[in-house]
């Protein structure tokens, strides 16, 4: 059941023009950040880790997590539009089971988009001839930053269903991103998934998680998960959800 209701949302999703910011966000912050890479050569010294820096400031701290919640509204907004909640509710398909499949197409797209960065990343870096190998360290900083995405998916996926406005929660979620930079630089990455997100991407010190704050991170990651994905699926079961 689960399967055939996410071949469903990705049926859903095609023909769409959610592609564009899926293609057009990463590309943006891989060129921003390779000209700052570019034009600043004297500072940024550490190679691929600098060049890093610079594309993380910009996809890692606001394009990505707007990317989520740009996905997100619009996958609330197709059940939204004409009461089409009223004829899910009528399938024979648990609430758990419809919201799961909506959260798992989400982090299919957040896997897609990560990947594409990486091939951005290494293609901007070989033309910028950057020396040294590839950091494998950039992949676990990307592992880190799909697992934190998850969690900001299923809190932009509740806030999507709560409220009525398309571009409200993605409004939220631009907020949220200010406020986890502001958490990530204070020390308390720990309190909100979009700060769980900057401390991932590691762009402040270019540092990876240290071996504590890994297990803390995907404890949290979990957490927030599992209580906003319970959350969606409790408000789901409710009836005034499905009636016009």
């Amino acid at each position: 059941m689960l399967k055939n209701a996410i071949l469903t949302e990705g049926l859903k999703l095609r023909g769409s023009k959610i592609a564009l910011p899926i293609i057009l966000l990463p590309l943006i912050s891989v060129l921003l950040g390779s000209g700052n890479y570019a034009v600043n050569p004297h500072e940024l010294t550490n190679g691929w880790y600098s060049l890093w820096t610079q594309v993380a400031l910009f996809y890692g701290y606001f394009f990505y997590p707007i990317i989520i919640a740009i996905c997100c509204a619009y996958i609330m907004r197709l059940e939204k539009n004409n009461h089409n909640w009223n004829a899910v509710m009528t399938y024979p398909v648990r609430p758990r089971t419809v919201i799961l499949s909506k959260l798992i197409i989400i982090g299919f797209i957040s896997l897609i988009v990560q990947a594409f960065l990486i091939i951005l990343y290494l293609t901007a870096g070989l033309l910028l001839g950057v020396k040294g190998s590839f950091p494998l360290d950039i992949l676990n900083f990307c592992l880190c930053g799909f697992t934190a995405s998850l969690a900001v998916a299923a809190i932009q996926l509740y806030l999507s269903m709560v409220i009525k406005s398309f571009a409200l929660p993605i409004g939220i979620c631009l907020g949220t991103c200010v406020l986890g930079l502001g958490l990530c630089v204070t020390g308390l990455w720990m309190l909100y998934p979009t700060s769980l997100l900057v401390k991932s991407f590691s762009a402040l010190n270019q540092a990876a998680l240290s071996p504590l704050e890994f297990i803390l991170f995907f404890i949290l990651s979990a957490l927030y998960l599992f209580v906003f994905t319970r959350l969606a699926i409790r408000r789901l079961t409710r009836r005034d959800i499905v009636t016009p």
